[in-house]
């Protein structure tokens, strides 16, 4: 683009400056990967550093000047001492005379134009830029609109030198700022709008530039580098399934499992399986590989990766555990002996296929003349559930219990499990739990059921989830009749009743769900112009920071209770990832925030501290207010049963003060 258009352009360009600031960098400090969030002048004034605007190298010394547009991604390496103010702005042109220069101006923005030069002058903008920066700190409205006509002086000063020095600026190339980002944030949720919004420009135009260049559109390239870096991590990591998802930017495991397999053709598992099978056959022809994706021995999963509600949007771990030849036929050798030994004593088989015929039949044979006088509630029962339909006998009396939400499930009616996974947090149960819970066998956790171990307990009713357990239903089936819930929603409520119904206490349950909602009822009339209050909820772990929507066990409560939520939480969503250029989004008039932190670690902590250190945080009214209280993760997020739920309630309202 000519000057004098550039120029012509700035003359009728309504200007509004975001933002100036004040910077300095020690020697050997770093600024990487910066996008810039406006459009931007970089000035700087002591020192040297290196300075890369969308990885195009410039030795900036003393007096040198940057422009760079939004979006552009900056890296700065001080070499000594560095100082420099920036000036962020916003401008665009209209020229309704000129529509010709207008499409111009559409493929060759200025105000985004990239250019580093030395001004032959440099005393004047060093004057104009300590002005502006004194000025932006007063803060009033007047010096506001002072700031504005100094900054025009400073583009005057800069297009003059310009001018004068015969520098062209480059050019901005959005696809190659796009692929940068992309490889850089590729774990951060991206979309077309969120990238065209971050580069400034058109999203027809960089779409056609993009599929020129690379033949696929952005996301797709996004996708196979997702892939890609997936592969890597499964090959060359001993990383869960959720852990390699939540990595290359798939909150829910599941959808990455999915997209996996399309692109790929196998599943995550098979093409680590299939990839360790070559290696051995290199190795050794004969052997048999039984190096699994996680280790056979019962694990703790680590707790910063783990969140019991996300499951609404289905987000988590799935178990990509590989039993060898041998492991396999021991266990179904093991638990064919136990129904042998079953049959032989005369009781019951537990074990029923989908329909529960085989079940029924054998309850007909085995049952004395005196049980057949007994109530319509002892008699079998054909359950629908996620799987299909199970008969179940009677009301059981050695169940296993296969989530942390269907634990507290049981506790509520009274029935104390024989077998549980272990909670989230706590050795092995939560502290709200764990006196009820004495001597209750732990069977692994909700990601790796420990299947011999549910074999030795001899169980009459196995209770589970499709998302958790789907892979070994079969196996559990095979043990004792089970019974899967289909999903783990924010609204626990749901999956209460079907646990009810397969333990046979329907009117226990609807008793206990008959208290908890009147508890509810009772808090939400009392809150009155309170509920008013927006409430922001927060997770912070040593790998992310989000916000809790509206389908997420805590978001459901306070949406019974008619509790404001902040507008970016007042979703029917799950959650957000967080950046800190995004802090904004976590504010409200109180934030109750929870850490999730692996066992002798502090690494979500200083996570935590870093976060409430930012000078985007502490402009928080939250912060300023000093209403951002931390709470225990198990009652707000990882239990999500109905002790729990108890448990939140009374916290809510006892901050509210409803009595």
């Amino acid at each position: 683009m000519k000057l004098d258009d550039h120029l012509l352009l700035w003359n009728q360009a309504s200007v509004k400056v975001m933002d100036i600031r004040h910077r300095s960098m020690e020697s050997g400090e770093e600024l990487l990967a910066y996008r810039l969030p406006a459009n931007a002048f970089l000035y700087a004034t002591r020192g040297s550093a290196q300075v890369r605007l969308d990885g195009v190298p410039y030795d900036a010394q003393r007096f040198h000047l940057f422009h760079g547009g939004k979006g552009v991604c900056l890296d700065i390496a001080a070499k000594q001492s560095f100082e420099y103010y920036m000036i962020l702005y916003k401008a665009s042109a209209s020229l309704p005379s000129r529509k010709e220069l207008m499409r111009q101006a559409e493929l060759d923005d200025p105000f985004r134009m990239q250019y580093g030069f030395a001004p032959q002058y440099p005393v004047f903008l060093l004057d104009i830029a300590e002005r502006m920066a004194k000025e932006w700190i007063a803060a009033g409205l007047i010096d506001k609109l002072h700031v504005k006509s100094l900054f025009y002086q400073f583009v005057y000063e800069v297009m003059r030198q310009l001018d004068q020095q015969g520098i062209e600026p480059i050019k901005p190339d959005p696809v190659t700022q796009a692929v940068l980002f992309m490889n850089q944030h590729y774990a951060r949720p991206i979309t077309l709008e969120s990238l065209v919004e971050m580069l400034d420009c058109n999203p027809r135009q960089f779409l056609r530039w993009f599929k020129r260049r690379y033949e696929t559109s952005p996301i797709d390239y996004l996708i196979q580098l997702r892939m890609t870096k997936a592969k890597e991590l499964l090959l060359g990591t001993d990383c869960t399934l959720k852990e390699i998802a939540e990595s290359v930017g798939y909150p829910d495991s599941y959808y990455f499992s999915r997209q996996f397999k399309k692109n790929e053709g196998v599943s995550p598992t098979a093409f680590k399986e299939k990839a360790l099978k070559q290696e051995q056959r290199l190795k050794n022809p004969s052997f048999l590989s039984t190096s699994p994706i996680v280790a056979r021995e019962l694990q703790r999963y680590s707790v910063h990766v783990i969140d019991n509600r996300y499951q609404h949007e289905r987000e988590g771990h799935l178990s990509m555990r590989r039993r060898t030849r041998t492991s396999l036929a021991v266990t179904l050798l093991f638990c064919f002996a136990l129904l042998l030994s079953a049959c032989s004593g005369g009781t019951t088989n537990p074990g029923t296929g989908a329909s529960g015929t085989a079940g029924q039949q054998q309850n007909t044979e085995a049952t004395a003349p005196a049980s057949q006088t007994s109530s319509d509630k002892e008699a079998p029962r054909v359950i629908k559930h996620a799987m299909g339909e199970t008969t179940v006998n009677g009301t059981p009396k050695r169940v296993v219990i296969l989530t942390n939400e269907g634990t507290e499930a049981l506790l509520a009616v009274g029935v104390k499990p024989i077998g549980a996974v272990q909670s989230w947090v706590g050795s092995p149960w939560y502290n709200h739990i764990k006196d009820e819970m004495q001597d209750v066998t732990v069977v692994g956790d909700e990601l790796q059921p420990n299947i011999e171990m549910i074999a030795s307990l001899k169980p009459d009713l196995i209770i589970g989830n499709k998302v958790r357990q789907e892979k070994i239903y079969e196996q559990l089936n095979q043990i004792a009749p089970t019974i899967f819930a289909a999903d783990l929603a924010g609204d626990w409520q749901i999956n209460f009743k079907l646990y009810m119904e397969a333990i046979n206490k329907k009117d226990e349950g609807e008793k206990a769900m008959a208290d908890f909602n009147k508890r509810v009822a009772d808090v939400k009339a009392k809150l009155g112009s309170k509920a008013a209050t927006k409430v922001s909820v927060v997770r912070f772990s040593a790998s992310q920071v989000r916000i809790y929507q509206k389908q997420t066990f805590s978001g459901v409560l306070l949406d019974q209770l008619g509790i404001a939520r902040p507008p970016a939480q007042d979703k029917d969503s799950f959650i957000e990832v967080m950046t800190k250029e995004t802090i904004p989004s976590m504010d409200g008039d109180v934030m109750f925030y929870f850490v999730s932190e692996q066992a002798g670690k502090n690494d979500a902590a200083k996570v935590v501290e870093e976060w409430k250190n930012d000078p985007l945080f502490k402009n928080l009214n939250v912060a300023k207010a000093n209403k951002v209280i931390q709470v225990d993760e198990a009652i707000w997020n990882s239990a999500g049963g109905y002790k729990a739920a108890n448990l939140l309630l009374d916290e809510l309202a006892a901050y509210f003060e409803v009595k």
